[in-house]
């Protein structure tokens, strides 16, 4: 019984490692850059914004962050974990690093699928940190059904079979006791929500 619960809490901690959010949203948007541009150059100048603003920039904030903390930082999943212990923070990236991505390839005039996309992320990591306030709402299920969402909106509907890897999120997640059921729930409520309504202001575009 024992090897049992070992085995099974062992492929929990798999599936939220391979899901993790930050990873696969990055991923994901280089990915929309890659399939929307139609030059080397227009895919260069995406690619470098989204990896300023979405990996270089956040992890220089969190480096310094647990620094002044006194702490010491043993591996890269510590600076997930940090942001998942800190809501705020994620407010504050949010506000600091993610309004001028959007300002910045709005300029650009990325195509709708990797503006919408970001919106979406953007959108939900501001109300799911503001959320987190007050209670506890799970980011992971939030940013994974949105990417979920917006891919079949940039690649097509077939990607929302995508949709089907959410209760086993949900079941890992629940599985090791990071999250509650309802705070997995209301996760994926705050995504269909944000990224419905993504859907609907751009459709009006």
């Amino acid at each position: 019984m024992e090897c049992t619960v070992t085995q099974s809490t062992y492929l929990a901690q798999v599936v939220s490692r391979f899901t993790n959010p930050c990873i696969l949203s990055t991923i994901t948007l280089l990915l929309i850059a890659y399939t929307e541009s139609d030059n080397l150059h227009e895919l260069v100048v995406w690619v470098a914004t989204i990896l300023l603003f979405f990996v270089l920039m956040p992890v220089v904030y969190v480096y310094v962050r647990i620094f002044r903390s006194g702490s010491r930082i043993k591996s890269v999943a510590e600076l997930t974990i940090f942001l998942k212990q800190h809501p705020r923070d994620i407010l504050i990236l949010a506000l600091l690093l993610g309004l001028p991505c959007l300002a910045t390839l709005w300029f650009l005039n990325v195509p709708t699928p990797l503006i919408s996309t970001l919106v979406a992320l953007t959108a939900s990591s501001i109300v799911t940190a503001l959320l987190n306030i007050f209670y506890r709402v799970s980011f992971h299920l939030t940013a994974i059904t949105i990417l979920v969402v917006m891919a079949a909106q940039a690649w097509g509907q077939i990607f929302l079979v995508l949709l089907t890897t959410i209760p086993l999120i949900v079941w890992a997640k629940y599985h090791i006791h990071e999250h509650t059921i309802p705070q997995l729930l209301m996760g994926i409520t705050v995504a269909m929500f944000v990224s419905l309504a993504t859907l609907h202001l751009f459709s009006r575009l």
